[in-house]
């Protein structure tokens, strides 16, 4: 019996089913750098943009076509690298996480925040206070206009409604 594409086609195999962090790559094909969540904190302080927060789970259809559809768009990547700095937090993880000196899990603090659904999109401040959310899949159009809205303070003084129509 002849090894010799035995051999390249095991290590082909071997190394597609690694997982993809040991090649520096996300579990997600955006390009958007998610944050931990202490470290977002002091760099939203540190660069005067707010935090998006998405809340997620990993079963939820919505929230995977979020990752696979909305947030790989450059016009939504675009938004949140001028805006905001951006942090993942899913609802059944028992990863640690701090802020504001206290320790939670994902899950309790997806709680802390009082998610409805998933995924549900947070704004929050430097000081950690939510400004808004929005829950639900957006298509890419809405998504990009609220990153918009809410990224460049006009949230302060119109309705989103008004906003788009500008």
């Amino acid at each position: 019996m002849n090894n010799t594409l035995t051999i390249p086609v095991f290590l082909f195999l071997w190394v597609a089913l690694l997982p993809t962090e040991l090649f520096g790559q996300s579990d997600s094909p955006d390009a958007i750098e998610w944050e931990a969540m202490e470290r977002a904190l002091e760099r939203s302080e540190a660069e005067e943009k707010l935090i998006l927060i998405d809340v997620y789970a990993a079963w939820c259809p919505y929230c995977q076509r979020m990752q696979s559809e909305v947030y790989p768009s450059d016009e939504v990547e675009e938004a949140i690298q001028s805006y905001f700095i951006p942090v993942r937090i899913n609802i059944e993880s028992d990863r640690k996480l701090r802020f504001q000196g206290r320790e939670f899990t994902e899950a309790e603090f997806a709680k802390a925040l009082r998610y409805q659904s998933v995924p549900t999109t947070f704004f929050m401040n430097s000081r950690g206070e939510v400004v808004g959310q929005q829950p639900g899949f957006l298509p890419v159009d809405t998504f990009s206009s609220l990153l918009r809205f809410v990224g460049t303070g006009a949230y302060e003084t119109q309705r989103f409604q008004d906003f788009e129509g500008d």
